[in-house]
């Protein structure tokens, strides 16, 4: 049986977004085709039995016995928002964590797991983050299999972000930075890992989702062909 592969999407709350920009993107402004996209074109898509679900929007977090491994996504909302699916979301990772189940955070699904183990989160000085970046790995993060298969000098990925993690939760292991900030990415233990950057993204939806608020940053953005490769690895760790 394949394994089941959620993506737990928590985008936007479209009464606190204009989700309009998205309207002419492939699949509209729905995240979970998004994804799809980039699965499909990892040749993973025939492979796993993959789920989606849009919490910010209604839908319910999956039941536990019913995940195989998650990644949790990015989100123009912040942590301290405190929205009620934010309560919920908290609630769920504690349970997800005990089961021991693999999570893949992305930004705010980074954030929302490191505040969940301790961490703090807060605004970038001199913010935001707005482009395609090189990041550092650390020599715990040279050797980890997420970055298998990128090469060195295509350590590049697309940023989105005012806020960051100021510091690791106890018992965390950085695996990469940048020096905006010291945990680009974390292992924390327990099959659970994230980061402040975007594989998932593609670069012309990423550029897309300034262009209501910040136009000018759109064009900071280039393709990144290798950055996908973190998706793939994740989900090979936990499916072979």
């Amino acid at each position: 049986m394949s394994k089941r592969i959620w993506y737990i999407s928590q985008l936007a709350d479209p009464e606190h977004y204009d989700m309009s920009i998205f309207d002419e993107c492939p699949g509209g402004d729905n995240e979970i085709e998004w994804i799809k996209i980039q699965l499909r074109q990892l040749n993973l898509l025939d492979e796993i039995d993959f789920k989606g679900v849009q919490i910010e929007r209604g839908d319910n977090l999956p039941e536990i016995e019913d995940v195989d491994a998650a990644f949790l996504g990015g989100s123009f909302h912040s942590v301290h928002d405190k929205f009620d699916w934010q309560h919920d979301l908290q609630s769920w990772l504690g349970r997800y964590r005990e089961a021991g189940k693999p999570l893949f955070g992305i930004c705010g699904g980074h954030q929302q797991m490191s505040t969940f183990l301790g961490a703090t989160v807060g605004s970038i000085e001199n913010g935001p983050m707005a482009s395609s970046l090189k990041i550092n790995l650390t020599d715990t993060g040279q050797d980890h299999f997420l970055f298998d298969d990128i090469p060195a000098d295509e350590l590049k990925f697309h940023f989105g972000n005012y806020e960051h993690v100021e510091a690791v939760p106890e018992g965390a292991t950085v695996l990469a930075t940048r020096p905006e900030m010291p945990a680009m990415a974390i292992d924390y233990g327990n099959h659970w890992y994230s980061t402040q950057f975007h594989p998932e993204a593609l670069k012309d939806l990423f550029a897309r989702s300034w262009a209501g608020t910040h136009p000018e940053y759109c064009s900071n953005y280039i393709e990144l062909p290798h950055a996908p490769k973190m998706l793939k690895n994740f989900i090979d760790r936990y499916t072979g």
